[in-house]
């Protein structure tokens, strides 16, 4: 996804993915690239916050179910340590309407559901570059 810096030159938006489930990560980091998106997969957070300071991260997706009781702790250290804008996208394998509203409630400005439907990850992409 090219965005447009100050000086109008196009910028290749920076995420991550992190999930445990290789082919979840995968399929999500295929749709992610095909939106023209610069995506780096890992499965643990061991070096999370020093990956997205040092690559100027703007994007991360964090599965619910890689991180567990972790996930809130996780964003909490994230908003506290990244001293640059980033969106944090919450990903679920239950497409239950409380599900997403539990990870938006731990903090994820988004919630996606596995499998995940390109329509809805398009229009969370569309209204955060816009934004």
């Amino acid at each position: 996804m090219a965005l447009a810096n100050g000086l109008n030159k196009p910028t290749t938006l920076k995420a991550i993915v992190v999930d445990d489930n290789i082919i979840n990560a995968h399929y999500l980091k295929k749709m992610l690239v095909d939106e023209g998106m610069n995506i780096t997969v890992v499965s643990d957070v061991t070096n999370l916050i020093q990956l997205i300071s040092e690559n100027e991260i703007k994007m991360i997706f964090l599965n619910s179910e890689t991180l567990g009781p972790k996930f809130q702790e996780i964003i909490s250290t994230i908003r506290v340590s990244v001293n640059h804008a980033l969106v944090i996208i919450g990903t679920t394998p239950y497409s239950l309407e409380g599900a997403r509203k539990r990870l938006i409630g731990m903090g994820a400005e988004y919630a996606l559901s596995t499998p995940i439907y390109k329509n809805h990850l398009h229009d969370i992409l569309k209204t955060v570059t816009i934004a």
